[in-house]
C-alpha cells in the first residue's frame, strides 16, 4: 500500500516537472506574450504602490526620488 502511495506521488511529480518544462520551453520565444506579462506586472505595482498610499513611479525611467 506505501509503494503505491509512494509511485502514485513520484509519478505526479514527474508529470508535473514536465508540464512546466513543455510551457516555459512555449512561452520562451513569444515576445507578445512577454508584452503583455509586463504590462500586467506593471499594473499590479501601480496597485499595489496606490494602496499603500505610495506615490507611482515615474513612466520616463528616471528614479523616483520622493522618498526620504
Amino acid at each position: 500500500m506505501i509503494w503505491s502511495l509512494l509511485l502514485m506521488t513520484l509519478s505526479m511529480l514527474a508529470v508535473a516537472w514536465l508540464a512546466w518544462k513543455l510551457v516555459q520551453r512555449q512561452e520562451r520565444g513569444d515576445d507578445q506574450l512577454e508584452s503583455l506579462l509586463k504590462k500586467d506586472d506593471d499594473r499590479a505595482e501601480r496597485g499595489l504602490r496606490r494602496a499603500a498610499g505610495l506615490p507611482d513611479k515615474p513612466t520616463d525611467g528616471s528614479e523616483d526620488n520622493t522618498r526620504r
